[in-house]
């Protein structure tokens, strides 16, 4: 079986995809639109901020004053010298593993600007003193842990409600699609029901009213088909009664018997058409499946040959024994009329349980091609396109036995 792969979630991969890629435009015009022009204007503002940072810790730099400013603007300051190292929270900064990019204030003075994995740091260097000044270790200060965390808790949410509000909206797709399944098995008054006013509400209107008039087509076939029937029954009653008063002879029984064969099936072809309305009401009475078979091989197959099996059939059950006689025979004259000449007989096989009745029959001709199979319940249909009278009568119905 295929996997089928929901339109929501198709969806939702789509918006994730497209926001993927509004975010990397978005970075990549800021980076190279703006960054220069950012660059060109801001810079020299933070390095006169540095410059000023440099002046308060004083020349050459001061501890008290560097741990106060540090204190003040939460940075972490350490100072290089001959002497050692100091740093304000007692963990001087490395700079050897740091790489750091030059750059030139307007007084022509020098400071060079760095980062590692988790701060920024700043470098200063005069009269044998270096000064490091850094930002707050985010990684460390279980902030940046806490900031990701719930980043990434706040898109599976949005994830997960975006993923409901477009499941929900197109729910009632597969509501359609049930629907047309059950119009293509042949259920033709059910409806589909979606509250909605929008594409999807218009679509399953749309299929309801196809569905109405579908339904009113066939009903309008059927109706034109009885009445063509009914209409033909006054002229056969009266060509049967005109032939029964001609004298004897054989072309008066081919006549008469050809008359009767007419009026049979229209019988026939009426009481077919009957069982098939989706208004008729099953019949059912207590009758064993043994004596509606053989009441029908009595009257309309007497001295055929037939082979049977039949178990437990004789016990009565609740029957439509008109749909069922019709059944029996339709399935008995197709398979006499596609056994050849010198096959073994037809076989009738008929088993009961406490609960069910299965009843099969087989014969051993060409078999039906499988593009024909669809079509057998569709009256007049024969696989045969010659359509002679040989190789079957005007189709059956399917019929349902309760």
């Amino acid at each position: 079986m295929r996997h089928r792969h929901r339109l929501s979630g198709k969806l939702i991969l789509l918006f994730l995809l497209l926001g993927l890629l509004i975010a990397l435009t978005v970075k990549t015009g800021f980076r190279y639109a703006f960054q220069d022009e950012f660059s060109h204007f801001a810079a020299p503002h933070l390095l006169e901020y540095f410059d000023h940072l440099r002046n308060e810790i004083g020349h050459p730099p001061e501890r008290a004053a560097a741990k106060a400013l540090a204190e003040r603007l939460d940075l972490h300051i350490t100072l290089l010298s001959a002497e050692g190292g100091w740093s304000t929270d007692g963990e001087a900064t490395d700079p050897a593993g740091i790489e750091f990019h030059p750059h030139r204030l307007k007084d022509g003075r020098e400071i060079e600007i760095g980062r590692d994995d988790h701060r920024f740091v700043v470098r200063l260097v005069e009269q044998g003193h270096i000064l490091l000044l850094s930002t707050d270790n985010l990684a460390r200060s279980g902030r940046l842990p806490l900031i990701a965390g719930l980043t990434i808790l706040a898109i599976l949410a949005i994830i997960a409600l975006s993923y409901h509000l477009v499941h929900r909206l197109f729910r009632p797709i597969e509501t359609i699609r049930q629907g047309v399944a059950r119009f293509g098995a042949g259920e033709l008054d059910h409806r589909i029901r979606v509250d909605r006013r929008d594409e999807l509400g218009e679509l399953a209107k749309s299929i309801n009213t196809m569905a109405d008039e579908i339904e009113q087509m066939l009903e309008g076939k059927r109706q034109l088909l009885l009445a063509i029937s009914h209409e033909l029954r006054s002229p056969l009653t009266r060509a049967r009664v005109n032939a029964e008063l001609l004298d004897e002879s054989e072309p008066r029984q081919r006549i008469i018997d050809d008359l009767r064969q007419l009026e049979i099936e229209l019988s026939e072809l009426l009481e077919t058409e009957r069982l098939g309305s989706q208004h008729a009401r099953l019949d059912l009475q207590p009758v064993s499946p043994a004596s509606l078979i053989e009441a029908v091989v009595e009257r309309h197959f007497p001295g055929i040959e037939l082979t049977r099996i039949q178990d437990g059939d004789a016990m009565p059950m609740d029957l439509d024994a008109v749909r069922i006689r019709l059944m029996i025979r339709n399935l008995l004259d197709n398979a006499l009329r596609h056994t050849p000449a010198g096959a073994e007989p037809p076989v009738i096989e008929s088993r009961r349980d406490q609960h069910h009745w299965a009843f099969t029959v087989e014969d051993h001709g060409a078999g039906i091609a499988a593009e024909h199979l669809r079509h057998l319940s569709e009256p007049f249909y024969r696989a045969d396109k010659a359509r002679q009278r040989e190789t079957g009568g005007y189709g059956w119905d399917s019929i349902s036995a309760g």
